[in-house]
């Protein structure tokens, strides 16, 4: 008895048999999915999740946030470092989070990523930065006439919006990162998912405006530390930082 072969066994989708699928439909980008105009495929959860294998590691980093938004467990740490090869699929994994956050709405797979339960039933405040995308001489339009040059001042926009960047806009424009108490201000007690993205990509860019790569990393350390330090967290909010 002959074994099957393997296009007996695993069979194409429609869009691979169709040849439909272009090369840009695998650049997953995360701030497209937070302006709401990314590929249908990322944007919408149903799709996004029918599309996604349920890897031991995906599965670990949904559970162990959730557990922090849900306030289900404190007892795991609120930051979370993601370390990947390039195309380690690692905005594929910020995306996730994304999903998860917002509620995994009209999700039927639900269980193959996390248990039902530990998604987040209210709303979850989500700040995301990206180096790529960063532009500290120009700064970068966030809404409401407000351009931030900064993660800390895109941070605060998007959590509490002009608002909430007026309370960082001096150091924003001088590139000096703010103070510990200022961002437990922001942080607040509503359950919050922090992304940081490409943080290599930014430094490069703001070393310019910095005069030197020394000061840039100074003020960057700064902001690391102050984010990084589990004592400014609240129950609920929840930093993820990639590498």
């Amino acid at each position: 008895m002959s074994l099957p072969t393997l296009f007996e066994l695993c069979v194409p989708r429609e869009d691979v048999v169709r040849g439909s699928i272009a090369e840009s439909d695998f650049a997953a980008d995360l701030a497209q999915v937070l302006r709401g105009d990314a590929p249908a495929d990322y944007l919408d959860p149903v799709r996004f999740f029918a599309n996604t294998h349920p890897t031991q590691g995906l599965k670990t980093l949904l559970q162990a946030v959730c557990q922090r938004l849900t306030a289900s467990s404190q007892q795991l740490s609120p930051i979370f470092r993601l370390d990947t090869q390039y195309g380690g699929g690692k905005t594929h994994a910020l995306i996730a989070l994304v999903h998860a956050a917002r509620g995994m709405t009209g999700v039927h797979n639900i269980p193959e990523f996390l248990p039902t339960e530990l998604v987040p039933s209210g709303p979850v405040r989500i700040a995301a930065f990206d180096g790529e995308n960063a532009d500290p001489f120009n700064g970068r339009a966030m809404g409401d006439g407000v351009r931030a040059y900064t993660p800390w001042g895109e941070i605060a926009y998007a959590l509490a919006g002009r608002d909430g960047y007026a309370w960082v806009q001096r150091s924003d424009e001088a590139g000096v990162a703010p103070g510990a108490e200022t961002m437990r201000e922001l942080f607040g007690g509503q359950p919050t998912l922090i992304l940081l993205d490409e943080l290599s990509i930014y430094l490069r860019k703001f070393h310019k405006k910095a005069q030197s790569l020394e000061a840039a990393g100074q003020q960057l350390a700064a902001f690391l530390t102050i984010l990084f330090n589990p004592s400014c967290y609240l129950d609920g909010v929840v930093s993820i930082g990639v590498c």
